[in-house]
C-alpha cells in the first residue's frame, strides 16, 4: 500500500521545486552577502515543494477507496523527506563555507516552512485533488511578505538573521508548527469522499433508477393479473 500511494504523487513537481530551492540556497552559501535574502527564498520554495506532496490526479477514485485520508496523509508525509533533505543540504553547504548562522533557528525555520506547505495542502485537499500549484504559490507569497513589504519585517521575521536587530523568528515558527499540526489533524479527520457531499452518487442515480424500473413493471403486471382474475367473478355476480 505504501509504494502505490507514494508512486502516485507529483514527484516531478516536488523534485523540480526542491532542485530550484537547492540552487537558490547554494547561491546564498556561495555569496554570503546575499544569504540573508536568498535563504528565505530557498526555504519558501521548499514549502511550495511540500505542498505538491498531496497532489492526487485520480482523487475521484482514490477518495472512495477503503484507505482512509489519515492513512493516505501519513504515507504521503514520507515525501516531505525530499524538501527536508534539500534544506539540510543547503545548510550543510553554508556551514562548509563558514557562514555564521544560528543553526538551531535555521533548522526550526526549515521544519516550519516545510510543515506549513504540507498543512496548507492538507486543508486545500478537502476541496480539490491537486492543491499543489495554488497552495504552493500562496504559501510562497505569504512567506516572502517580510521581504516584499518592509513594514512587515519590523514585526515578523521568517529566517534567523545573525547579528541583526528585530524580532526573532523562533516564536513565529513554534506557533506555526502548533497551528499546522492542529490544521492537519482537523483536515484529515473530517475529510471524506467529496462526491458524497457535493456530487451525489458516482453513478448519477442510474443504479437506483435501473433497479426501480423492473419493480414498477412487476407491480403493473401484478395489478393487471389481479384485474383479470377478479373480472370473471364480477360478471358472474352481475348475472345472478
Amino acid at each position: 500500500m505504501v509504494g502505490p500511494v507514494l508512486r502516485a504523487g507529483a514527484w516531478p513537481a516536488v523534485a523540480g521545486v526542491s532542485g530550484v530551492a537547492v540552487v537558490v540556497g547554494g547561491c546564498g552559501a556561495a555569496f554570503p552577502a546575499a544569504a540573508a535574502v536568498l535563504f528565505p527564498i530557498c526555504f519558501a520554495l521548499l514549502a511550495a515543494a511540500a505542498a505538491f506532496t498531496l497532489d492526487e490526479p485520480a482523487s475521484l477514485v482514490v477518495d472512495v477507496t477503503p484507505t482512509g485520508p489519515v492513512r493516505r496523509t501519513r504515507i504521503r508525509a514520507l515525501a516531505l523527506l525530499a524538501p527536508l533533505a534539500a534544506g539540510a543540504l543547503v545548510m550543510l553547504a553554508a556551514a562548509m563555507r563558514g557562514l555564521a548562522l544560528p543553526w538551531t533557528g535555521a533548522g526550526l525555520a526549515l521544519a516550519g516552512n516545510v510543515l506549513l506547505g504540507f498543512a496548507a495542502a492538507c486543508v486545500a485537499r478537502t476541496r480539490t485533488g491537486e492543491p499543489g500549484a495554488a497552495t504552493g504559490t500562496a504559501v510562497v507569497l505569504v512567506l516572502m511578505a517580510p521581504s516584499l513589504v518592509p513594514p512587515v519585517a519590523r514585526w515578523v521575521r521568517t529566517f534567523p538573521a545573525p547579528g541583526a536587530g528585530g524580532p526573532s523568528s523562533d516564536p513565529v515558527w513554534w506557533t506555526v508548527l502548533a497551528v499546522c499540526v492542529l490544521a492537519i489533524a482537523i483536515s484529515t479527520g473530517g475529510r471524506g469522499p467529496r462526491w458524497r457531499a457535493h456530487r451525489g452518487p458516482p453513478d448519477g442515480g442510474r443504479m437506483a433508477s435501473g433497479t426501480s424500473a423492473p419493480r414498477r413493471a412487476g407491480q403493473a403486471l401484478g395489478t393487471q393479473a389481479l384485474t383479470g382474475i377478479r373480472g370473471p367473478h364480477k360478471m358472474k355476480e352481475r348475472l345472478r
